[in-house]
C-alpha cells in the first residue's frame, strides 16, 4: 500500500473549495488542523467536516488536530471544545503544537493505525467472501 500525504493549508478560503474537495476522493484519512489562538480557524471546522460529508469516501479516517497549544497564554479555543466537536463526530482528537513538537508524531501514527486497521479488516472481509465463493460454487 503506498500512502502519500498532501498538507494544504487553505485556512478555510473559499477560492480553494473546488481543490480541496477533489483531494477528498480516494482519501484514507484526513487531519482537520485549526489553530488554539484562532477562533475563525476552529469555526471552520464543521465546514470542512461537512465538505468531508460530502465528497470524502465514506469510511475515510478522520482526526481534529488544535494545534499551537504550546501557546496556551494565546489560547481563545478551549480544548473542551475540541474534544466535543470531536466527540460528536465519532472522530479523535489531539492538541498538537509543530513547534514544540508536541503529538505530532502520535497524531500520525494513530491515524495510520487506525487506516491500516481499517484496510485490514476490509481485506479479512473480503478474504471471507472470496472463500464462501469458491467453497460453494465450484
Amino acid at each position: 500500500m503506498v500512502v502519500s500525504v498532501l498538507r494544504r493549508d487553505t485556512a478555510g478560503q473559499e477560492r480553494f473549495h473546488t481543490i480541496t474537495t477533489s483531494y477528498y476522493r480516494g482519501a484514507m484519512g484526513i487531519m482537520l488542523v485549526y489553530d488554539i489562538t484562532n477562533a475563525k480557524s476552529f469555526e471552520n471546522i464543521s465546514k470542512w467536516l461537512r465538505n468531508i460529508d460530502e465528497h470524502a469516501n465514506e469510511d475515510v479516517e478522520r482526526m481534529l488536530l488544535g494545534n499551537k497549544c504550546d501557546m496556551e497564554d494565546k489560547r481563545v479555543v478551549p480544548r473542551a471544545k475540541g474534544e466535543q466537536i470531536a466527540r460528536e463526530h465519532g472522530i479523535r482528537f489531539f492538541e498538537t503544537s509543530a513547534k514544540a513538537n508536541i503529538n505530532i508524531e502520535k497524531a500520525f501514527l494513530t491515524l495510520a493505525e487506525d487506516i491500516l486497521r481499517k484496510v485490514g479488516a476490509s481485506a479479512l472481509r473480503l478474504e471471507k467472501r472470496a472463500k464462501t465463493f469458491s467453497s460453494c460454487c465450484f
